[in-house]
């Protein structure tokens, strides 16, 4: 879509914003070819950016497109996954589909260059049952990435949320390997305590079963990691 036009046009699904580098004379040859594909896809719509203002502009609409969601509801729940780029169109449908049966609308403000989805949850945040659908619909999206060998995140890392999460994605043994490194680095547990990794699986933080070093850790065993 250019700068100067309006907004997608009626029916349209999805805005596409592909960035072509390079030597002019290549990225001018690269964009026909592109577009071609484009039309060749039935897009509803396909222009160029004919300058650097026009760049600018289209790039300013993606780095906004999250907050214009504001417009839509008053709360949304944002994740961070990832799949891979010939899972998408699969993906896509299927959140669909988990979404309405949810009975909640959601965004997605994704980089389809690499798979890693932004999913925006909407909800009504005034309303408890609304915000529990939204957050059962957030961990369906994360269900479904792993199903499609994807990952719970694609850049932005897990935290509290997602550590619950990690189980379905690794071992137990998988898990006390990964934890026994950390505490080989943070045995007081003091960098971002009580994340990544699902309780009892502690290296200090508070709450939790183990308290103090990994067990390995602190017998010196350790050391050929």
């Amino acid at each position: 879509m250019r700068a100067d036009a309006e907004a997608p046009v009626d029916g349209a699904g999805a805005v596409l914003l592909i960035e072509l580098d390079g030597p002019r004379a290549e990225v001018e040859a690269q964009a026909e070819r592109v577009a071609a594909i484009c039309r060749e896809r039935q897009a509803l719509m396909v222009t160029v950016a004919r300058d650097e203002t026009e760049r600018a502009l289209l790039w300013k609409g993606r780095k906004e497109a999250a907050g214009a969601v504001g417009r839509i509801t008053a709360a949304y729940l944002l994740q961070d996954a990832v799949v891979p780029r010939s899972r998408l169109p699969e993906i896509m449908r299927e959140m669909v589909a988990i979404s309405k049966r949810h009975n909640l609308l959601f965004a997605n403000v994704f980089h389809a260059g690499d798979g890693n989805l932004h999913p925006l949850v909407l909800y009504d945040d005034t309303s408890p049952e609304a915000a529990a659908a939204a957050e059962q619909l957030s961990g369906a999206i994360l269900d479904l990435c792993i199903t499609h060998g994807g990952s719970i995140t694609g850049e932005h890392g897990v935290g509290v949320d997602k550590s619950r999460y990690m189980p379905k994605m690794f071992g137990a043994d998988d898990l006390d390997t990964m934890q026994l490194l950390r505490c080989a680095f943070d045995p007081g547990g003091l960098c971002n305590p009580g994340k990544v990794f699902p309780t009892p699986r502690l290296c200090g933080e508070v709450p939790g079963v183990r308290r103090g070093a990994h067990p390995l850790v602190a017998s010196g065993q350790a050391e050929q990691f």
